[in-house]
């Protein structure tokens, strides 16, 4: 890939699997070794070279690939063929639940032009190697598994917007922001958007518009949000009580906690626990 697309797209792809992993599934994935292939495309599918190099067949395309590629392959390739030789690749196939979901997660790919060539993304090996972890241990739905996933994608939308200028000043100032929130965050501490604008030299209202623009959320949301994922991380591995999770989490108290947690993931604290971690 030789330009940038436009940011927002690769944004509304880690967005889509973000807001919709309960509907994902991965129907195979694993370690290939040197060994050839012939046959059709059968769904959405990544592969990551670790090793060597390799020449695949696409429907008449030939592509080149070498150590440190990524390349996604959609779901309509109708033939695929490579000889055996010497490299290590990571391949995962992923789909959704349902079409229409398949169809936007398509078009995002559409749009970003993924397939038309393998994108040098060297140093994933790490990333990769942990998701197929959770994998094997059929806990695709966890929340580390989601964030490994996630991940390899917020690096490529890194490498990317790096490598083609595009961290512009309000970039930075944001990112600036999110760092300080998820400091205080990490410690307990309070979040008044007056303090974190004084702290940055920006006015309040100026800041919270500036970090929507870039985010596509509020300060006030984007705080709920990981405050959520921070609950569901203790609920899915810890007996921690509700209510200490809740004021752990930054909640004011237990039944502030409950009814934002329902409003978020449609179900309550302790019935998301049952069916992701202990009972």
């Amino acid at each position: 890939m030789n330009s940038f697309k436009p940011a927002s797209h690769l944004k509304s792809l880690i967005e889509l699997f973000d807001r919709e992993w309960h509907r994902f599934s991965f129907p195979a994935f694993g370690f290939w070794r040197d060994r050839g292939w012939n046959g059709a495309g059968s769904g959405f599918e990544l592969n990551y070279y670790t090793r060597g190099t390799n020449t695949v067949v696409q429907d008449k395309r030939t592509l080149h690939f070498k150590h440190g590629d990524l390349i996604y392959v959609p779901d309509d390739v109708r033939s695929s063929f490579c000889e055996e030789g010497s490299f290590d690749l990571y391949y995962v196939m992923f789909r959704f639940d349902a079409p229409d979901l398949n169809a936007r997660m398509a078009e995002l790919f559409r749009l970003l032009d993924f397939e038309a060539a393998p994108l040098a993304m060297p140093g994933l090996q790490a990333e990769f190697r942990a998701f197929m972890t959770e994998l094997r241990m059929d806990r695709h739905v966890s929340v580390l598994a989601k964030n490994y996933f996630l991940h390899i994608f917020v690096k490529i939308y890194m490498e990317l917007a790096e490598h083609a200028g595009h961290r512009n000043k309000h970039e930075l100032i944001v990112r600036q922001v999110i760092e300080d929130l998820q400091e205080r965050m990490d410690i307990g501490g309070k979040i008044r958007l007056p303090e974190v604008a004084a702290r940055h030299g920006l006015n309040e209202r100026y800041l919270n518009q500036l970090f929507k623009t870039v985010t596509g959320t509020t300060i006030g949301q984007y705080v709920l949000s990981a405050r959520i994922e921070s609950a569901k991380r203790l609920l899915e591995t810890t007996t921690m009580p509700i209510t200490e999770i809740a004021i752990v989490s930054g909640f004011y108290d237990g039944a502030h906690f409950s009814k934002a947690f329902r409003a978020s993931v449609s179900r309550t604290p302790q019935e998301y626990r049952e069916q992701h971690g202990y009972a």
